[in-house]
C-alpha cells in the first residue's frame, strides 16, 4: 500500500561537499536529498540520521536510516549496534532513489502484499522515483521480516514491535533481537541454507560459533541470544589501548581460526566469497577520491602484481575481524564466538589474517593483531612470511577502503584517505604490521613472586642529536612503531643549529626564532635500542603540527607525544594575540576531543575550564587560562595553600554534585543522550575498568624495567586484590579521570582552574580523590612537596571523602591503584625511574600507609 508523503520542505537544505561527491558519484539528480541528516530529515518529516548508503551509479541510490528520539543516544558511526542501545524495529527504516519505473513498481507491488506501508515521494516528471518505507516494506528482505514479526507475535504474545534492530543492511541483510522469546533472527535477501550447513560445519570442527536453527523460512535463521558485545565494542577498550580481557579474547580467536585453517577441505566446499584479487572498491574510491588517483592506481596495481599466484589454501572465514568476535567476560577465561560466517568457504588463508590485521591498523589497536597472531601460533597455525602477509593486509585495507563513505562516518574524506595511505605503506614496508608476542596482555601476577622474563629495551636518560644534548623527558609504551620519546634540548640555545631545515631540506617557513626549539619527538626502536630522531618542528602522524608551527612565528612546542597528540602554545612573542593554546591530534580526531570537551561540561562553572577558540579536523584551539599549577607548593604559613585546595576541593564536588542532577550534555539536536543523569551501567568506570588499566601499564612496565619488576608486580597485585574487594559504584558521576595537582590553576581571588578535561567519564568519584591523594605521596617522595604541604592536602581529601560519603575502604583501595601504577608509567621515565622502583619497594613491604584518616 501506498501513503502520502510529508510535506515538502520550505527550502532547499544544504548538502555538505561530502554529501555533495556522493550525490555526484550517483549520477542521480535528487540523491543530495537521502545524504545528509539535514536532507533526509526534511524529506521525511522527522529527525532522521542516516546509517548505510548502497550506490549504483546512474541506477539507484539506497539509504538505511535510523529515527532519532528525543532523550536517546543513537550510534552514527555505522550500521551495527550494540544490545543496550539497538534501536527498535520502528525506527529503522529505507529510502530510494531509483531511475527504473519497472523497480519501483516491484516494491511497491511486494509491499503491498505483506500489508506494509510505502511512501512515494513527489518528485519532478521523468525524474527518478523516491520510495520510504520500513524494514517490513525493504526491498528485498520485507516479506522475511514481516513473516518474523508474525512468528514473534504467536510465540511470545507481544506485537513484535519490541524486537531490536542489531544491524540493517537495505536490500541485504538484518539482524534483529526478540527479547521476550531472548533469541536472534537472522534475515536475507536470498536463501540462508549456505549458512547454515556452514555453521553445522565449524562447530562440528570445533570452532566456536553460534549455533543456527531454521525457522521455516529459508531467508531466516534464529540462535540463541549470546554474549555481551562484541571485540570491536568501545566498553572493552580503554585510551591505552586493549583491556587484559579484549587481548585475551582476541587470543581465543586466533586459536579457534587456527584450528578452522587446519581443517581438512572437503571436495565439494563452495569457495569462499572474497571478491575480485583486486577489489573493485578501488574503483569506487577513485571515484570519490579523483587527486590520489594516482596512487591508487599503483596500489591496484601493486596488488596484482604481488599477490601470490598459488597461496595456501584453508576453509576460511572470509570477513574477518574484531567485530565479528562476541565475547562473553564470564569466567576465567573469555568465552568467544566467532559470528557472520555469510563469506565463509575455502580460499587463501593469507586472506583471514590480512583481513584481521586491517581492522586492527584501522581501528588503531595494534594489541588485538599481536594477540590474536600469537594465538593463531601456539594452536599450531602458520602464517604467511611477512612480505605475503602485508599484501594480504593491504588487498583487505582496499577491500574496506570506501566503507567510511557507505556508513556515513564522520570525516569520511579523510578517513578514505588513511585507509589508501595505510594500505599503501603496509605493502611498502611489512614491518608495520603487528607481530606474534608482542601484545599478549599481562602476565598472570603471582602474589609474592614474579613472572618469566618479557623482552626489554631501556629507555635512555639523555642523547646527542645533531650536535645538542637532550633529555628524554618522558617516553611511552611500544605503538607498534617504536617507543614515542619527548627529548627536552639541555641547552635550547646549541639546538639553534638544528632548526632550520626539516627532513625535506627546505627551510621551514614561519619556524620560531632561533634559539626556541627546546621540544622534539623521537622514537626508540625495542629490538635494537636506535633512536630516531623527528624532523625538527614535525610529526608524519601529526600534519597539524608543522601546519601551525608554520602559521604562527610566535608558536612554541609545550608537548609532544610522537605519533598521538601534541600541545602548541600560542601568543608568546611582543604583539601577539592572546595566548592560546593549540591540541593537535590525527587527522580526524579532533571531534573525539570536542565531544569529551562538551561531555565534560559540569566542571565548567564550578571550575574555570578552556573555552574552545576554532577547531579543524585535527587541531582544537583553547584560550589560555590564568594561574599557576599546584604542582608548585604556595605558601602554608598564611594560609594560602590550604585555601587554593579548599576551593579546589568544593569546586570538584559542586561538578560532582551538578554531573547528577544535569546527567550528560546536549547533544547538537538539542536533545540529551541520558535525562535522569545515570548512564548505563558498561559504560561506568569503576573497579573492574581501573583493573583493567593497572593491569595493562604493569605488561607495559615489564618491557622497560625488568629490574624493578618483583616489587612492582607485587604491588600491583596486593592492588588488584584491594579493588576485587570493593563494590560498583552505587552513585557514579561525571569524573575527571586523571584529576592530580598538573591539571590545576591557582589564581588568587578567582575559581580554581581546570585542564585536560578529555579524560573525562561516568565513573566512581572515589576515584577522582584517590588519585589525587596518590600523587601527594608521590610529590613527598618526588621531593616537589614538603611533608606539610603533603599532608595539609591529605587531610583536606580525607574531610572531602567524608563529606561525599565515600567509604575509606574504596578511597584506600583505589589509591592503592593509582600507586601501583605510577610505579609503571614512571618507569618510563629515566629521571624517575629508580624513585619508582622505590615507591613500589615501599608498597610492596612496607606496612599499609594509605589508610585514610576517617
Amino acid at each position: 500500500m501506498t501513503a502520502p508523503a510529508p510535506a515538502p520542505a520550505p527550502a532547499l537544505v544544504p548538502v555538505s561537499d561530502g554529501a555533495a561527491l556522493l550525490a555526484e558519484h550517483s549520477a542521480l539528480p535528487g540523491a543530495d536529498r537521502l545524504l545528509t541528516v539535514e536532507a533526509l530529515s526534511a524529506l521525511l518529516g522527522e529527525q532522521r540520521r542516516p546509517c548505510r548508503a548502497r550506490i549504483k551509479p546512474g541506477a539507484s541510490v539506497l539509504v538505511g536510516h535510523l529515527r532519532e528520539r528525543a532523550g536517546e543516544a543513537r550510534p552514527t558511526d555505522g550500521p551495527t549496534f550494540g544490545p543496550t542501545q539497538a534501536p527498535l524495529l520502528a525506527d529503522a527504516g529505507w529510502t530510494l532513489l531509483v531511475a527504473s519505473r519497472d523497480k519501483c513498481e516491484g516494491v511497491l507491488r511486494r509491499a503491498a502484499r505483506s500489508g506494509a506501508t510505502v511512501l512515494e515521494h513527489p518528485v519532478p516528471e521523468s525524474a527518478p522515483a523516491l520510495l520510504s518505507g520500513g524494514l517490513e516494506a525493504d526491498p528485498r528482505i520485507g516479506r522475511a521480516v514481516h513473516r518474523a514479526l508474525r512468528r514473534a507475535r504467536r510465540t511470545s504474545g507481544a506485537d513484535g514491535q519490541d524486537l531490536r534492530v542489531l544491524s540493517y543492511n537495505p536490500s541485504r541483510h538484518a539482524v534483529l533481537e526478540d527479547p521476550a522469546a531472548a533469541q536472534v533472527l537472522r534475515i536475507a535477501g536470498s536463501p540462508l541454507d549456505r549458512l547454515l550447513r556452514l555453521s553445522q560445519q565449524w562447530r562440528a570442527l570445533g570452532v566456536p560459533t553460534l549455533a543456527l536453527h531454521p525457522t521455516g523460512d529459508p531467508r531466516t535463521l534464529r540462535s540463541a541470544r549470546w554474549g555481551r558485545g562484541d571485540l570491536a565494542d568501545p566498553a572493552l577498550h580503554g585510551a591505552d589501548g586493549p583491556s587484559p580481557l579484549a587481548l585475551a579474547a582476541a587470543r581465543a580467536a586466533g586459536a579457534a581460526i587456527a584450528r578452522l585453517h587446519a581443517a581438512e577441505v572437503a571436495a565439494e566446499q563452495l569457495a569462499a566469497r572474497l571478491g575480485a584479487s583486486v577489489p573493485a572498491s578501488l574503483e569506487v574510491l577513485r571515484a570519490l577520491l579523483p587527486q590520489r588517483a594516482g596512487q591508487i592506481d599503483h596500489l591496484a596495481v601493486g596488488l596484482h602484481e604481488r599477490l601470490p599466484s598459488r597461496p595456501r589454501r584453508a576453509l576460511l572465514h572470509g570477513d574477518l575481524s574484531p567485530d565479528q568476535v562476541l565475547v562473553d567476560p564470564r569466567g576465567a577465561e573469555p568465552g568467544i564466538r566467532l559470528i557472520d560466517l555469510d563469506r565463509s568457504g575455502t580460499g587463501p588463508l593469507g586472506a583471514d589474517l590480512g583481513s584481521w590485521l586491517a581492522a586492527c591498523l584501522v581501528e588503531e589497536r595494534p594489541g588485538l593483531g599481536e594477540s590474536f597472531l600469537t594465538g593463531y601460533v601456539a594452536e599450531g597455525g602458520r602464517p604467511p612470511r611477512p612480505e605475503e602477509l602485508a599484501v594480504w593486509t593491504a588487498r583487505a585495507l582496499a577491500a574496506a577502503s570506501v566503507d567510511p563513505a557507505r556508513r556515513f562516518a564522520p570525516h569520511w574524506g579523510a578517513e578514505l584517505e588513511r585507509r589508501l595511505d595505510l594500505a599503501a605503506a603496509v605493502l611498502a614496508d611489512p614491518a608495520l604490521l603487528p607481530v606474534p608476542g608482542g601484545g599478549v596482555g599481562p602476565a598472570p601476577v603471582v602474589p609474592g613472586g614474579g613472572v618469566g622474563p618479557a623482552p626489554s629495551v631501556r629507555v635512555p636518560a639523555h642523547l646527542d642529536l645533531d650536535g645538542a644534548r637532550w633529555r628524554v623527558a618522558r617516553a611511552w609504551p611500544d605503538d607498534g612503531r617504536g617507543l614515542p620519546l619527548e627529548l627536552r634540548a639541555e641547552h635550547p640555545a646549541r639546538a639553534e643549529a638544528v632548526q632550520e631545515t626539516p627532513a625535506h631540506g627546505t627551510p621551514l617557513a614561519g619556524a620560531p626564532a632561533p634559539g626556541t626549539l627546546a621540544l622534539r619527538g623521537a622514537r626508540l626502536d625495542a629490538d635494537s635500542g636506535e633512536v630516531t630522531a623527528l624532523p625538527p618542528h614535525e610529526d608524519p602522524r601529526l600534519p597539524g603540527l608543522a601546519r601551525t608551527l608554520a602559521a604562527s612565528p610566535d608558536a612554541e612546542i609545550v608537548s609532544l607525544r610522537p605519533g598521538k597528540r601534541a600541545v602548541v602554545r600560542l601568543g608568546t612573542g611582543p604583539g601577539t594575540l592572546p595566548a592560546r593554546f593549540v591540541k593537535i591530534v590525527r587527522p580526524g580526531r579532533a571531534a573525539r576531543l570536542l565531544a569529551a570537551v562538551r561531555r565534560a561540561h559540569c566542571f565548567e562553572g564550578p571550575f574555570r575550564t578552556p573555552a574552545v577558540l576554532g577547531a579543524d579536523e585535527d587541531t582544537v584551539t583553547f584560550a589560555a587560562l590564568a594561574g599557576t599549577t599546584l604542582h608548585t607548593p604556595l605558601p602554608l604559613e598564611d594560609g594560602t595553600w590550604r585555601r587554593a585546595w579548599q576551593g579546589v576541593l568544593a569546586a570538584w564536588q559542586a561538578a560532582i554534585d551538578r554531573s547528577r542532577t544535569d546527567g550528560t550534555p546536549p547533544d547538537p539536536d538539542g536533545t540529551r543522550a541520558a535525562t535522569d543523569g545515570t548512564p548505563p551501567a558498561a559504560e561506568v568506570h569503576g573497579p573492574h575498568a581501573e583493573r583493567g588499566v593497572l593491569a595493562q601499564w604493569l605488561e607495559r612496565a615489564r618491557a622497560v624495567d625488568p629490574e624493578g619488576a618483583g616489587p612492582r608486580e607485587r604491588a600491583v597485585g596486593e592492588a588488584l586484590r584491594g579493588l576485587d574487594r570493593i563494590p560498583d559504584p552505587e552513585r557514579p558521576a561525571l569524573i575527571h579521570r586523571d584529576l592530580h595537582d598538573k591539571q590545576v590553576l591557582h589564581l588568587a581571588g578567582e575559581r580554581p582552574a581546570l585542564l585536560d578535561v578529555d579524560t573525562a567519564t561516568w565513573g566512581d568519584p572515589a576515584l577522582d580523590l584517590a588519585n589525587l591523594r596518590a600523587h601527594t605521596r608521590w610529590r613527598e617522595l618526588q621531593g616537589r612537596w614538603s611533608p606539610a604541604h603533603a599532608a595539609e592536602v591529605r587531610a583536606l581529601i580525607d574531610d572531602a571523602a567524608r563529606i561525599a560519603d565515600i567509604p575509606p575502604a574504596t578511597l584506600a583501595a583505589y589509591e592503592a591503584g593509582t600507586l601501583a601504577r605510577l610505579t609503571c608509567v614512571y618507569a618510563f621515565r629515566p629521571e624517575w625511574c629508580r624513585l619508582a622502583r622505590t615507591l613500589a619497594t615501599t608498597l610492596s613491604s612496607a606496612p599499609d600507609e594509605r589508610t585514610v584518616t576517617s
